[in-house]
Order: C-alpha cells, then structure tokens, then sequence
C-alpha cells in the first residue's frame, strides 16, 4: 500500500512539473523576444533566468536528466548575459527561440518517456559555443592562482547549509541535488558534514534529514551562482554564505552564527569577511507575501462540475421564482422574499464561480510574439507587434477557441497586409511595419481587435477575385462594406502566388464560422493604403447568458441581451414596405429590415401586424434588424444547453430550461439574419 501511494505521489508531482514547465517554457519564449527590444531590461532577464533555472532544479529533482543538462546549459549562456561577458543581439536571439523549441521537444519526449536527445543536439552545441565550455558540466581545477576578491586579496565562500528535516519528503535530495551540484558549479576547497544531530539507529527516521553542512569554495565563482543553487529550498532551510577574506587578514573569527528561520537577507560586514544569510523573510513579510501568493492549482473538469452544477441551480432557482409567482394570500409574501433573495444569492453564487474561469487573455496573445517574428523573418520583413489589453479577462473555453482565428489573422496580417520595407519607403512609411493586437471590454462583451498599417484592402482586386470565382455574378456597385466582407466567403483568396502561409484561400471563412460559433461576430474597416483592422466581438462565457425571454404564438425564444438594442411597438406610419428590401420600420433615423420569426420557424402567431404585435431591433455584426415577436416575457440569467443532433439549425444556438420547465431555444442574430434572407 505505501509503495502505491509513493507512485500515485510521484504522478502527482510529475503531473504539476509538466504544468510548470509549459509555464516556464512560455515565460522564457515572451521574455527572449522582449530581450531583443530591450537588451538591457534587468528584470526581463531575470525572469528568463529564473524560469531556466527552475526548469533546470525541477527537471534534476524528478530525475528528466536530458532536460536538465541543456537547461544547465542554457543556464550558463544566460549567466554571461547578465554578468555582462555576452551582448543581447538578434543572432542570440535566434538561439535563444531553438533552445525554447529544444526545451519543448524534451519536455514532450519526457511525458512520453521516449529519448530525444539526438534531435536537440546541433542546438545544444550552438549553446555550448557561446559559453566556451566542453559537452559535458565539469568543475573548475583547483588553482593557486584563483581570481582575486574586489578588495584585490583571494578570497573564498564558507556556505553553512542546514536543509529542512522535511526535505526528502518533498523529493529533494541535499546530496544529489544540492551538494553536487555545488561541486560541479565551483571550485569546491573543502566539504565537512555535521552528524551531532543523527539519532540512534531504532529512533531514526528514515524520511527525516538530520544532517548539516559546512562546505568552503572559491570567491571566483561569484556569489549569485551560489545562492541560485539554493533557490528551491531557502525559504525552508537555513543557508549562511559567508565571504571570507584571504591574504593578510588577521580576522580570526569564522563569521558564522545562527539564522532564525523567520529572519530575511540579512549582510554582515566586519574586516577581512562579509556574511549573507539567506532565510526566511520577517513574519510580517512572511505573512503579506503568502496572502499576495495564496493560489491553488485546481484541475479544470471540476471547475467545468462546478459550473454545470451552478448551471442546473439557476434553473431550479428558475422555477422556484416562477412557482412563487402564483401564491397568493397572507402567507405568500415571506414565500416571495425568500425566493427574491435565493434568486441573489444564486447569481451571485454563480458570478464568483464562473470568474473562477475567467483567464487574461495575455496567456494566449503571448505565443503570437514568436509567430509573427518567425514569419517576418521569413518573407524578409519588418515588423513589430503590438500588444495591449492583456490583463482582459475572458472564459477558458473562449479563450482556448480564439487560437486558430487569430492566427489566422496575424498571418494575413503579415502576409498580405505589410508590405516589404523597400515598398514602405516608396509608399512613404517606415521600413518597419506595425501590427497591433488589442483586447477590451465594451457592453458587457469582449473586443478584440488585429489591425496594421500596410496596404489594406483592395476593393478593386477583391471584386475581380469575386466575379472570376463565381461569388459576384458581375462588378456591379457594390458599398466598400460589402467588399470587404467578400473575404470571409469559402475558398476565397486575392493572393497571386501560393506561399506557405496564405493564398490557399482557408483561412478567412474558418475566422468568420469559428468567432460566430462562440456567438461573437467579426467586423472589418479597411483603406487602401493606410491598413486594415479586424475586430472580433465575443461573450464572456460560452456557459451562461443574460437573455430576453420573448414569446410567438406558444412558444418561447431567448434573445441574447448582448445584440438588443431597444423593443417597441411601431406606428402603422413607421412601418413601410420597399422594394428589394421588403418590410422595414423607422429606427432611430433609418429604416431597418423586419424579420418576421414566425414564417422563419414555421409557428403560428397571435399578430402578424407589427403595429399590434412588438419588435426587437437588434445589431449583427454592425447592421440593426427588428425580429417581429408577440410578446416580451422577461429578461433573466439563462444556462446555454447543446442541441445535441439538433446542433446546426440555421439561426438556433442552443436551447434552455425556463423556470416552468419549458425549453426555450436560443436565438443566433448572424444565423437568423442568414436564414431570412436565403429564404428570400
């Protein structure tokens, strides 16, 4: 039993490492191609550093050696940077991203318990030029000459090291894992282990480490490279690093004392020594960074439980409300105050639950620095990308769907859109392009938009394309709004050359169908010559929706509150019919198309005069339509159910519970907009 439980923690904590490293792996990625704009950034450069050396400690620790010698070496590269020896250029740049794409590929071969050394070889001898070192981590020779402290004597560091008596439970080795590795990384003069504190044979513990060490080596390591070693365990260990004069110095005393282990850096400085002793920080401090830092990693399928089981309560709160409704007499009022206030209490409930899967969208735009690079490079361009809004929150599932569409558009972006430098200049630009990649909240939505100053779109050629493949039956007038629009149809591409990236004409309809799947719609603005941008309109949450309960005839239909824009029962005078547009009424200065959902769903109606009956005018994707019901019912929260075999009705998104237990379809402004006018 207590070896299952021993793999079954091994799992767990190789489940966690795996995680880690996507996100070290992407930190290093972000950092690389921000380093190439600002070389000189200390904190970018410590966040690089930090996030290989922890992959590197992880990696050892759970025993992925092939991971942890080329992030050793890695490691050793960027400890030049930041000591100054090596300069930040493009060049290192480069080697920089294959080491990112190296370090995946170990990472992958590690969860497949595969090798794959031999495939990130020529990378890591690319590395290994840069740090002068040979393939294999050796320590330095013992010399008489060793480099001289800055007070120009030789000096050396004396490291007291008294691990955590927990530490082996947490799967750190003191040994392997730290004393050999001071080995390796300095010159070690002299190791002595302290054994005072080792308890007889029957009352040990196996688990328990009872052990302290006291270990002397050369000063011409530097400092930082011996605390580094100690990162993962200082903040439950006692480490005292104390630099000890060399030469003339007649300072007897050994500058060791005992740390507290609730006490911060703390430096000491008398002659001939310095002492740095790197524990735990004050309890104050202690206290306000563990509440700064108190996250916990949940797994997201009972995230996801939890926000179904959030989903099938505001039903049920639903139908308690609708039940309350019809008590009447003295006892039905402390009835009606309490479903009132269940009714807060479950959204409320349900909003602090779904902001649980509300992520930056930062942790996707991330990615798209080493694409759009990658792909500039390739076609010979300049550009730069810009990205804001990244602290936007949005839900996991639509976040995890907006890769593909957004590729796709960054794509054009630099394929089509920036034109190559030599064009910028005739054109009277900079040689370097901008694209710009932006996310923010407006009317309880999510906007995201992709914009560059390149060529933009031309009309001219995108009516061409249209007629020679049939999607325009000839070049008649058609508005700059609709000729744009013409990129999203299937198959359609202006490009005259087939590249690797775009021409194939897959791309655009696959953005349009995917945004408007999530229940969000895609815009566009373009001039020729000055650029163009895209704006993706999303939900929150694909999961629950505030909607407008609407009725026609005996059936019941959930408008999303996101594309109304106001309801109201026109004058007979408001109403015209116009030919080869058909019915529109007068709205707030124009005329708007009526869609009669009746005849769209094939239900019988109690009006079919709009005048008598109600309109919602709604917006979809930048135009306003009136949808003829019957009747307004409410507005409430309402939990979005799949169709199931049912899923691909024109104009139904999905469906959902009322609280009389009556299922309401939801309706899809793109897709009812498409159907009534197919049907024309």
């Amino acid at each position: 039993m207590a070896e299952d439980n021993a793999i079954l923690d091994m799992e767990k904590l190789k489940e966690t490492f795996f995680i880690e490293c996507a996100e070290h792996v992407a930190t290093m990625e972000s950092s690389i191609l921000e380093m190439e704009d600002h070389p000189d950034d200390e904190e970018l450069m410590g966040g690089l550093f930090r996030a290989a050396h922890s992959l590197k400690g992880n990696s050892g620790c759970l025993g992925y050696m092939d991971i942890n010698g080329f992030t050793h070496v890695l490691e050793t590269v960027l400890e030049k940077v930041k000591m100054g020896t090596l300069k930040w250029s493009e060049t290192l740049t480069s080697v920089m991203l294959d080491s990112v794409d190296a370090t995946k590929l170990l990472i992958e071969a590690a969860k497949e318990e595969r090798d794959c050394e031999g495939d990130v070889e020529s990378t890591k001898v690319r590395l290994l030029a840069l740090t002068d070192e040979k393939p294999v981590c050796v320590s330095v020779a013992k010399e008489e000459g060793s480099k001289q402290s800055e007070g120009g004597k030789c000096g050396s560091l004396e490291i007291h090291f008294s691990p955590d008596p927990e530490i082996l439970k947490r799967g750190m080795d003191p040994i392997n894992k730290i004393i050999l590795e001071i080995w390796e990384s300095c010159e070690v003069l002299s190791v002595s282990v302290d054994t005072t504190h080792l308890p007889t044979l029957d009352n040990m513990q196996p688990e328990t480490c009872y052990l302290t060490w006291n270990v002397v080596v050369s000063g011409s390591v530097g400092r930082s490279v011996v605390e580094d070693i100690f990162e993962f365990v200082m903040d439950d260990s006692k480490i005292e690093i104390t630099e000890l004069g060399g030469g003339d110095s007649d300072e007897s005393e050994s500058g060791l004392r005992v740390v507290d282990a609730e006490e911060d850096i703390v430096e000491e400085v008398t002659p001939g020594k310095t002492t740095t002793n790197v524990g735990k920080k004050t309890k104050s401090q202690a206290k306000s960074s563990k509440m700064g830092e108190a996250t916990i990693r949940v797994d997201t399928d009972k995230v996801d439980a939890l926000v179904n089981l959030i989903g099938e309560l505001l039903i049920t709160q639903a139908m308690i409300s609708q039940l309350t409704k019809d008590q009447l007499g003295e006892k039905a009022a402390p009835l009606q105050r309490a479903a009132v206030q269940l009714e807060r209490n479950t959204i409320e409930m349900q909003e602090r639950v779904m902001s649980i899967r509300m992520l930056p969208i930062g942790s996707i735009f991330a990615r798209f620095r080493r694409l759009v690079r990658d792909l500039a490079v390739a076609k010979g361009k300049k550009i730069k990308l810009d990205i804001s809004g990244e602290e936007t929150e949005l839900d996991k599932t639509v976040i995890e769907k907006l890769a593909d569409p957004l590729t796709h558009l960054l794509r054009n972006s630099v394929d089509h859109g920036i034109e190559n430098p030599q064009e910028r200049l005739e054109a009277g630009k900079e040689e370097e392009g901008i694209i710009k990649l932006n996310a923010y909240h407006e009317g309880g939505e999510v906007v995201i938009s992709v914009s560059d100053d390149g060529a933009g779109l031309n009309k001219k050629k995108i009516i061409a394309k249209a007629v020679e493949k049939g999607v325009l039956a000839s070049p008649a007038e058609v508005s700059d709004e609709d000729a744009n629009a013409l990129i999203f149809a299937a198959g359609f591409s202006t490009a005259d050359v087939i590249s690797d990236v775009s021409g194939r004409g897959v791309g655009m309809d696959v953005v349009k169908s995917n945004i408007e799947e999530m229940g969000g719609s895609v815009g566009i603005e373009s001039y020729y010559g000055e650029g163009t941008k895209f704006s993706l309109r999303l939900p929150l949450t694909l999961a629950i929706i505030q909607g407008l309960i609407v009725g026609i005839g005996q059936e019941k239909f959930i408008i999303p509150i996101t594309m109304v824009l106001e309801s109201k029962r026109p004058t007979q005078e408001e109403v015209k019919t116009v030919e080869g547009t058909g019915e529109v009424m007068s709205f707030r200065g124009h005329y708007v198309p009526i869609i009669r959902l009746y005849k769209l769903f094939k239900i019988n109606p109690v009006e079919t005069d709009p005048w008598n009956a109600i309109v919602v005018a709604i917006s979809v994707e930048g135009k306003n339509y009136g949808l003829l019901v019957d009747e307004l019912v409410g507005e409430q929260q309402v939990v979005i159910k799949g169709l199931g075999a049912l899923h691909g009705i024109g104009g139904i998104a999905g469906a959902t519970i009322l609280g009389d237990g009556r299922v309401a379809l939801i309706l899809d402004g793109g897709g009812v907009v498409k159907k009534a006018y197919s049907a024309k």
